[in-house]
């Protein structure tokens, strides 16, 4: 669900086919300058692809090459921080991450990625405020992701209130939001308000596909509210859609 979300930063597209030589862009008719701010760039766009591939060893030789050319570009450090955390070094993790907000202390995304690390690892309440940051930030393109990741780091403090809201005000930017609408119907749910949980999980299957947990979840909100027919319909759609996930029940 929405702790998905809390790993989210922005994804390179396409790989940038630069050879980087002495801090130089070489082609095949003549060598073309470029500044160490441009090579970090280059480097960190490469690094970036690497970690998206999976291939950890190239990522990390060209994200450190990226830090050692440009020691102020948060971005580099940002991508570092997710390097360090992927291979359980967490102390260079968590290192690299502060520095990326350090040094881009505007950045919604940089806000948002440092701020789902700080709540993986134990440190919610400075996790949400990094997610509100990166929310409040009028730039921001997706303030209900960053306010869906708050609620959810709220749930584990545990604070239900809190999360409540920041999964309201999600949806008060994106109505439809589906992340947000499934955490609602499954707080509701464990707090016992199954109306509020039946109406929450019925907006977010109006949105999109169901999901395994989604039905899984609608087979117990019916059954607590001692709807057996709906309860039968969601486990129905369950087998049919996820039978391997229909064992779980």
């Amino acid at each position: 669900m929405a702790s998905k979300s809390m790993t989210r930063m922005q994804t390179i597209a396409a790989l940038l086919t630069v050879v980087m030589l002495a801090g130089c862009v070489s082609t095949e008719l003549n060598p073309i300058e470029t500044s160490d701010d441009d090579a970090a760039r280059y480097n960190t766009q490469l690094g970036a692809t690497y970690l998206q591939r999976g291939e950890l060893s190239l990522a990390r030789d060209k994200l450190e090459k990226a830090v050692q050319q440009n020691p102020d570009f948060a971005q580099a450090h940002a991508y570092l921080g997710v390097l360090y955390e992927r291979i359980n070094k967490f102390d260079e993790a968590e290192h690299q991450y502060r520095e990326a907000a350090r040094l881009a202390p505007d950045s919604p995304d940089i806000n948002n990625t440092y701020g789902g690390y700080l709540c993986r690892n134990g440190k919610r309440k400075e996790g949400i405020r990094y997610f509100l940051t990166a929310a409040r930030n009028p730039l921001y393109r997706t303030p209900e992701a960053a306010l869906t990741n708050a609620g959810v780091c709220a749930r584990g403090v545990p604070d239900n209130e809190a999360a409540e809201e920041y999964f309201r005000q999600a949806l008060a930017h994106v109505p439809g939001y589906r992340e947000a609408l499934i955490q609602l119907a499954d707080l509701n749910y464990m707090t016992e308000d199954y109306f509020q949980a039946r109406a929450f999980l019925e907006r977010y299957l109006q949105y999109g596909p169901a999901s395994a947990d989604a039905l899984i979840l609608g087979v117990r909100i019916e059954v607590a509210q001692g709807d057996e027919p709906a309860a039968a319909a969601y486990k129905q759609r369950l087998e049919t859609e996820f039978p391997s996930a229909a064992k779980s029940l």
